[in-house]
């Protein structure tokens, strides 16, 4: 009987211990995929795909219902109608950008306002100098909104170049796409490698061939070598959301997305 009991409770320890070890990033969609539309028909359009959670992008427009675009000059009265939009539609808007400010002022807006959204990170451009770099530092601590680099094709946003504009800084790490390593001819499982540990979010992207003139493909169709990428990321325990960008537009979008949501559900099965 003691035996018997010894054995279930290890069981029930390696059970515990199996459901701990779960890894399931939350997988977001940027609204620029769908920059035809409006900021309400994006995320209705989100929630039609598949998605929980969206990152937004400035000055979309917000569309029916709503006056202007998203973003820090939206009024009380207006964020307050979007949160509630979010939140009858079952979506949380958690990462917002690409954004920027000409002065400090200007940051401390952004952060206000994507503190006052509830959106986590702030994605930025790659290549500030270090006084923007630590002024980005101090306002992501002050506000509680951590700062993400992101890249396009520029050098700035080549691992080696984005390690070095990270320091030590502990509130501000890296926002990667994937997607534009590979239009730069870089191999993006590499750079995700050289990154190990200054991940706070990355933009998951195939592409249909190395270099320009690529097209973004559905998860698993191209050369973004994605399945390892995230066997990766898992490796290093990577906690925060993962974004799907998908920049090409065509008739078939929507089903391109969808496979996107799909394959990544399916790989964490």
């Amino acid at each position: 009987m003691k035996q018997l009991v010894i054995g279930l409770l290890a069981s029930i320890v390696a059970a515990s211990c199996m459901a701990a070890e779960t890894w399931k990033p939350r997988f977001a969609l940027q609204l620029y995929s769908f920059r035809d539309r409006s900021f309400v028909e994006a995320v209705q359009t989100a929630k039609k795909v598949g998605f929980e959670y969206v990152e937004a992008y400035p000055g979309q427009r917000l569309g029916e219902g709503f006056e202007g675009g998203i973003g820090t000059g939206m009024n009380a009265e207006t964020r307050q109608k979007v949160k509630d939009f979010l939140k009858a539609q079952g979506l949380k808007m958690i990462v917002f950008g690409v954004c920027g400010a000409g002065d400090e002022n200007g940051w401390k807006d952004l952060f206000s306002f994507a503190k006052d959204m509830g959106i986590e990170i702030l994605q930025v451009e790659v290549g500030k100098d270090d006084k923007t770099m630590d002024l980005l530092d101090k306002l992501a601590a002050e506000y509680g909104v951590k700062v993400a680099l992101h890249n396009h094709a520029q050098k700035e946003g080549f691992p080696e170049a984005q390690l070095q504009q990270l320091g030590n800084r502990k509130n501000v790490g890296s926002g990667t796409d994937t997607g534009h390593w590979v239009t730069a001819g870089l191999n993006p499982l590499e750079g995700v490698k050289k990154l190990e540990g200054r991940f706070f979010t990355l933009h998951l992207v195939d592409k249909d061939k190395m270099g320009g003139g690529n097209r973004d493909v559905p998860y698993g169709k191209g050369v973004g070598e994605i399945a390892k990428i995230l066997d990766e990321l898992r490796r290093q325990k990577f906690s925060g959301p993962i974004t799907c960008e998908y920049e090409h537009q065509s008739a078939t979008l929507e089903d391109e997305v969808a496979e996107c949501v799909k394959w990544y559900n399916n790989y964490l099965k």
